[in-house]
């Protein structure tokens, strides 16, 4: 029995472990969303390892599902076999939305809860989506993910804009045409009037910026 209690406090202590090791590695960890790890490897196989092993996570780093955590007791490696639920806020269609559409508070409902079967690539920092393009449809409580979305464009290709150069207390302005759609910090290519290709980066006012 005294065994057995041993082994049970092991196990906990390890799982709070795993679980700042997951939460600390999150890429989500700024959106609010917490990982909760449940420990799938055996209580026999656990009590093979040493008091204090360096931990580290292996393979992808989705936010849910089974995943392999790595315990090294000096230069041996032991596997262990984990479950990691996860729960958090995200973001979905407050109505049906066409491809194009210009993303605004009005057409956005935050939802909380279990992450589990949700899309890997979901948005959960609503500045990620103001302003947002969607590039295809989107029905009502549909999640906004990802590769539904692109900036909104600042300068279109074939758009004529002013293009300054700045040097050391001195810049130069002349014109262009941009050769790319580009949100605003984007680079962009810009054919000058004389025929020069320079690359820039798009200022909040449309024009493009580059550094002599």
């Amino acid at each position: 029995m005294l065994f057995t209690f041993a082994v049970q406090a092991d196990k906990n202590t390890l799982t709070e472990k795993i679980n700042a090791l997951v939460n600390g590695s999150s890429k989500n960890s700024a959106a609010n969303v917490t990982r909760h790890v449940i420990l799938l490897t055996s209580s026999e196989k656990l009590a093979s390892l040493c008091a204090d092993p360096h931990l580290s996570l292996s393979g992808n780093q989705r936010l849910t599902g089974q995943r392999t955590v790595v315990a090294r007791c000096g230069n041996k490696k032991h596997f262990l076999q984990v479950r990691i639920e996860a729960e958090g806020s995200w973001w979905v269609a407050a109505r049906d939305l066409k491809k194009g559409s210009v993303l605004g508070p009005d057409d956005l409902i935050q939802r909380s809860g279990s992450l589990t079967n949700l899309p890997a690539d979901l948005v959960m920092q609503p500045s990620a989506l103001q302003g947002a393009v969607l590039t295809r449809p989107v029905r009502t409580g549909q999640p906004l993910t990802k590769n539904q979305l692109r900036k909104s464009w600042r300068i279109n290709r074939g758009e004529e804009t002013d293009v300054i150069a700045y040097g050391n207390g001195f810049h130069i302005m002349a014109r262009g045409k941009a050769l790319d759609n580009a949100a605003v910090n984007d680079p962009v290519r810009v054919r000058m009037k004389s025929g020069q290709l320079v690359t820039g980066s798009v200022n909040n006012d449309g024009s493009v910026r580059i550094n002599l």
